[in-house]
């Protein structure tokens, strides 16, 4: 094991600590605080300027979780195509289709479900902006539950 290999990992874990954490702080702390200001313009301005920023700084995580994984394989002379013929690489293989998929949810979350709850609330339909956030709080649900289980199975292939 050399320093790149250790820098590599290094990377890949401060990865998922920014993913995995700015999603809990965003989901628990962030926007619970942001509606108990009770003016929902507002609120929803803020919650909205919260998910812009975290999308930039939790895409470059995805991004290096993705990259520097990849780049753990590729030093230990471990292709794609390798990882179905093991248990550890299936593990693998399992968190690559997880973290894929969390980035299709996350881009439907941020390009479909957020502004149609933005378009509900600024033509003054509730009852279409409470449907429309119950959407997203299954996306986020399964965000945190498919992060969750790709940590599982990530702290399941240290021996």
């Amino acid at each position: 094991m050399d320093d790149l290999d250790t820098l590599i990992r290094f990377l890949h874990i401060l990865g998922v600590a920014v993913w995995l954490g700015g999603l809990v702080f965003v989901g628990a702390v962030a926007v619970p605080v942001a509606r108990m200001g009770g003016d929902r313009v507002r609120s929803r301005e803020l919650i909205t300027r919260i998910a812009r920023r975290f999308a930039v700084v939790g895409g470059i995580a995805w991004l290096l979780i993705l990259t520097t994984g990849m780049g753990i394989l590729g030093r230990r002379d471990i292709s794609i195509s390798e990882l179905p013929d093991t248990e550890q690489g299936q593990r693998i293989l399992a968190k690559l289709i997880i973290l894929l998929a969390l980035g299709a949810i996350v881009a439907l979350h941020a390009a479909w479900q957020g502004p149609k709850v933005r378009r509900a609330e600024e033509a003054g339909d509730d009852a279409a902006a409470r449907r429309w956030k119950l959407v997203g709080a299954v996306l986020d649900s399964l965000i945190l539950l498919g992060s969750l289980a790709a940590l599982w199975l990530a702290t399941s292939l240290v021996a």
